[in-house]
Formats: structure tokens, sequence, C-alpha cells
């Protein structure tokens, strides 16, 4: 395995994006290391539709409390699954070297107990990203990240 493999805990926060960075900022002292809007993604991605509802939502942040990453989103993982409490989280499993990342989605989606949601693949902030759930409903974003 790489150095620079890492697991992440992944929050969809249902519109509450912003009020959850706040919290942990506050009660943990979190740091905000990166935070897009839908506005900043939509300047990326022309097909991203940016409305005055929309625009100032999170797309993606990651937060530093400690030496512990968590990233929060306003999203579900699935666009096609309806926000639930508990499934409102996720794991991504990221890493430098593109390669251990295909090799992980290769593993995964040779069990056929393993549901692709988005197949890995080149977009706007990866060469590689992907997101499958696994045997026991826990959903798993892969994603080669060259800044780790």
């Amino acid at each position: 395995m790489s150095k620079t493999l890492e697991a992440v805990t992944f929050l969809s926060m249902n519109g509450n994006t912003r009020e959850t960075i706040e919290f942990y900022k506050t009660h943990f002292g979190a740091e905000v290391e990166m935070l897009v809007t839908y506005e900043d993604i939509g300047k990326m991605d022309p097909t991203i539709l940016i409305t005055e509802g929309n625009k100032n939502l999170i797309s993606h942040s990651v937060l530093k409390i400690g030496c512990t990453k968590i990233m929060l989103a306003e999203n579900t993982m699935d666009p096609k699954e309806k926000y639930n409490r508990g499934n409102n989280f996720s794991i991504c499993i990221q890493s430098a070297d593109l390669e251990e990342i295909k090799g992980f989605y290769n593993s995964l989606i040779s069990d056929e107990n393993v549901k692709i949601i988005i197949p890995l693949a080149e977009n706007i902030f990866s060469k590689a990203y992907g997101i499958i759930e696994d045997p026991f409903n826990v959903q798993i974003q892969l994603m080669f990240d060259h800044r780790l």
C-alpha cells in the first residue's frame, strides 16, 4: 500500500453543511482545509445547474480535527437516493497512487454483491473517482488525489 492511502469519513448533511462545519469548528477546533460551493463547481463544469437556491450550498469540504480529516457535503452519494438518517455517511478511500485506486475498484466490483453507484472514471476533480456500495450497505468512494 502507498504512503498516501487514507480512509476518510464523508458526511452528507442535507443542506446543513455550513452549520455542521461551524459546530465542529466551535466544539472540536476543526480547521477548514477545503470548501467548494456549487457556484464554484459550476465554474469548472458548465453542465451543473446553478440556481439562487443552491449556489451557496457546499458541494465538497474537508475539515481537519487533530490528525483526522472528515469530508462534508450537502447531498447523498447516490443522487437517486432520498436523504435519510443512516444513508448520510460513506467512507472515502483516496490515494495519490492511481493504480492503487484502480486496483481497489476492480477488486470490489469483482464481488457480485457490490453495487456500482458511479463507475470509476475521470471527472473535473480527479483522474479516477467512483462510488460503490458494499454488501453491508456502506457506500465507499474511491478517489485518486494527486495532492496527498
